[in-house]
Parts: C-alpha cells; sequence; structure tokens
C-alpha cells in the first residue's frame, strides 16, 4: 500500500516554532550570528536579561539578538522577569523588525553611526537612541594605542595649523579626551598648583586650556583675544555653558569677521558643534570658506557688517532674544521661538 517513511526525531536541542526548526542557543552560538558570534550562551543570556529588564519588547529582542521568542521566555522564566508583549507601532517612521536586525547587526560588525543612519534613512542621534534604548553593549569609539614621536609630532604638527581637536581625533583613529591628556602632559608648566584652588576665581585661558572639560566644571576663565575681556563657564554638573547676550554678541562680531568655528571654539574652549549650533539659533548667515581665518580682527567686524548689510534684532515671540538679520525684508520671528511648543501647537 503506502510506503513509510521514516522519520528522525528533531535533535532534544531543538525548538520548534512556526513550523520550522529552530537551532538552540548553544547551537546558534556557533553559527555566524551576527551578535551571537564568538559570543558564549551566556553572554547572550546576559543581553536577554538586560533587555527584558529594561523593559524591551520581546519581538525587538528576538530581532535583534537573532534567537527564538520560545527561548527569551524561557530564560525569563527561569530569571522571573516579565516580559513585554505589547503591541508594535504601525507608522511610516516606526521602527519595524527588520530595522531592528540591521541596527543590530551593523552595531555588531562595527559599522560606523553614521553608516548605519545612511542605510536605515534614519538621523544618527535616532539610530543612537535607539541602540540604548534596546540595550545593546557599548562599544569603544577609538582605540587607546601607545603614543609613538611620530604620533606627538604629527598632533603638534595639527595644532600649530590651529585645527580642531574633533577632526584631529578623527584622523589619528584617537578621542578628543586622549588628544587632550596629551597636550596637558606635553606643556612644561602643566602644574596643578598653579591653578587656583577656588572655584570663584576666574581662570585665564591658559589655566583653563590646561584642564580638561570634565575639570572646568564649575570653573570660569577668560575668552582669549576678546576685545571686551569676556569671561564664560561650564555648570556644576555638565560640560554646558548658559549663553549670555554678551556671548553672543562677540560669537556674532567673530562670524562677521570670519573667524573660523574651530578658531573660535580654541578661544571659547568649546566645541566647534557648539559653535556652529549656537550660530544657527542666531540666524548668522553663511560663509565663504576661502575667506575664513584663524585670527580675530574686530576691525573687520564693521566692514563685513556693513557689507552683508545685517542688523540685530529682538524676536516677536521671545521677549529679550536677539538675532540677526538682513535689514530690508528680514525675519521678525526667530527660528529658536518656530521650535517652542507654543508655535508647534497652534495656539
Amino acid at each position: 500500500m503506502f510506503a513509510h517513511t521514516r522519520c528522525s526525531p528533531l535533535p532534544a536541542s531543538g525548538v520548534v516554532a512556526g513550523g520550522l526548526f529552530q537551532p538552540s542557543l548553544v547551537e546558534r552560538s556557533n553559527t555566524h550570528s551576527p551578535i551571537s558570534l564568538g559570543k558564549a550562551p551566556e553572554e547572550i543570556r546576559t543581553l536577554v536579561i538586560t533587555m527584558a529588564t529594561k523593559g524591551v519588547n520581546a519581538a525587538h529582542i528576538a530581532a535583534a539578538l537573532f534567537i527564538s521568542r520560545l527561548e527569551i521566555e524561557a530564560i525569563a522564566r527561569e530569571e522571573g522577569l516579565p516580559l513585554k508583549r505589547t503591541p508594535l507601532r504601525n507608522g511610516p517612521r516606526a521602527w519595524s523588525l527588520l530595522d531592528i536586525s540591521r541596527l543590530s547587526r551593523a552595531w555588531a560588525e562595527g559599522e560606523d553611526l553614521s553608516a548605519i543612519a545612511k542605510r536605515l534613512d534614519r538621523t544618527v542621534m535616532a539610530v543612537r537612541k535607539k541602540r540604548a534604548a534596546l540595550g545593546l553593549p557599548a562599544r569603544e569609539r577609538y582605540a587607546e594605542v601607545v603614543w609613538t614621536d611620530a604620533d606627538v609630532a604629527t598632533l603638534l604638527a595639527h595644532r600649530e595649523r590651529r585645527i580642531g581637536l574633533q577632526r584631529i581625533a578623527k584622523q589619528m583613529g584617537r578621542s578628543v579626551r586622549s588628544l587632550q591628556r596629551k597636550l596637558v602632559s606635553l606643556r612644561p608648566g602643566a602644574d596643578s598648583c598653579a591653578i587656583p584652588a577656588d572655584p570663584s576665581v576666574v581662570l585665564t585661558w591658559e589655566q583653563a586650556s590646561r584642564l580638561t572639560p570634565e575639570e572646568r566644571r564649575g570653573r570660569r576663565w577668560q575668552v582669549r583675544n576678546s576685545p571686551t575681556g569676556l569671561t564664560i563657564g561650564f555648570s556644576r554638573n555638565a560640560c554646558t555653558t548658559r549663553w549670555s547676550v554678551e556671548m553672543q554678541h562677540e560669537l556674532a562680531m567673530r562670524h562677521f569677521a570670519h573667524q573660523s568655528p574651530d578658531a573660535v571654539a580654541e578661544d571659547f574652549l568649546l566645541t566647534d558643534r557648539t559653535i556652529v549650533s549656537q550660530s544657527g539659533w542666531l540666524h548668522l548667515p553663511r560663509r565663504s570658506k576661502k575667506d575664513m581665518r584663524n585670527t580675530f580682527d574686530p576691525d573687520l567686524y564693521e566692514v563685513y557688517l556693513k557689507k552683508m548689510d545685517y542688523v540685530r534684532r529682538e524676536c516677536l515671540g521671545k521677549a529679550g532674544f536677539y538675532f540677526w538679520t538682513t535689514r530690508r525684508n528680514g525675519r521678525r520671528i526667530s527660528r529658536l521661538h518656530q521650535q517652542t511648543a507654543v508655535m508647534r501647537s497652534g495656539d
């Protein structure tokens, strides 16, 4: 009649899900899965526990770690952890399971954040926040290696050309903090005793430049080459500063004098990203790179200001906030006010 087909039993370590054989956690660790490659089952188990504790959806955990939900549920039962099983969001910008798998695979392979963002058609900040929300393990951005004489010579040569630390760090494959520590150690007068310990004392630019950003928390210092003797400082809890009207005005002076953002950041002892961001909020005009200079000449401020025909106006929607715009047919509402919740709600 009918021939009986002999079926070999499934391995004891296998899991049947959706009619397909799913390899167990131990077997999957030996495959070329992006997450489990080179990781022991205990490490994957730790990741599952960490992500479940953070409240990550079980479907997202399965997509990020490339394991079945049955294995996740088994680990959760053994550890006594609740699993989040809420329905997934639907929308044009919602993170799909495929997006999470691609993010996890690219992150495990060491791909750069900008490349991952471009592949997923998202911003770098969105990818960074999603990686942290998923609980994927962080990685060191730059590997610290021994400083050679050639590395020191390259660093000093770049600094003599007044190149920003972020550009140097990217070119040399090191962190900004590593460059700062090396520059401090190379200075002959880098003696901590020469810097006043009293946080109320305003430091000179030379003294403040010998400190790392973390060491400048809660301190104030003078801006280099400031015609008004401007002083700025960091808050006590973070390396951030509150932009005063005087700071914004001097930034505009240096901008219209065509000083480059890297040079302004060096004189202010801030990051060039902070300078560019604040320039955007103040509506400062774009400049040609060929016209930018490293030094600050206050006399050029009035010259280029009249040439560009810009004036300083107070925002009609935010009292006390001034920004720069063209004299004729210029803006009356600042970008800062347009970003507020009041403008977005339409009230």
